[in-house]
């Protein structure tokens, strides 16, 4: 069974190296049909999450900055924001920003203070932009103020 193949019989994406070290083996192990293989898997084990749960996620730890703006600085949040954020593009526009000095991943930011916008304080992240060159991909809007 190929790559391809199993995400199509399972109906969700997994990644090529969880599918090649974890899932191709484990099904070469067994002696039963490709379909009952992939009903014995758990989900929630190998499947990545869906372009609506990233930004989702992307959108909850925004909103958790925004609301706590000027309290603490939350290094690990916006590391994680940025994380996600530079996943979602790879993944969904084949963005790869380490060797593609064009492409973009970045937040825009405004000040507020306590969930309240202000012209001045701490940054938090509202909006999320992905793109090439001169041509924007998407813009996410992660925080409605």
């Amino acid at each position: 069974m190929m790559h391809k193949e199993f995400e199509e019989l399972a109906g969700y994406e997994v990644s090529y190296e969880t599918y090649t070290n974890i899932i191709e083996p484990m099904y070469m192990a067994t002696n039963v049909s490709k379909q009952e293989f992939v009903k014995m898997l758990d989900k929630k084990a190998f499947a990545l999450p869906t372009q609506k749960q990233m930004i989702r996620e992307m959108k909850k730890i925004a909103n958790f900055l925004f609301e706590n703006c000027g309290i603490s600085s939350y290094h690990e949040e916006k590391n994680k924001l940025d994380k996600i954020a530079k996943e979602y593009a790879k993944r969904f526009y084949g963005i790869d920003w380490t060797n593609d000095m064009n492409s973009y991943v970045f937040c825009n930011t405004k000040y507020a203070y306590c969930g309240h916008v202000m012209e001045r304080g701490c940054s938090f992240p509202y909006e999320l932009v992905i793109g090439r060159k001169n041509t924007d991909y998407e813009r996410i809007q992660l925080v409605k103020c």
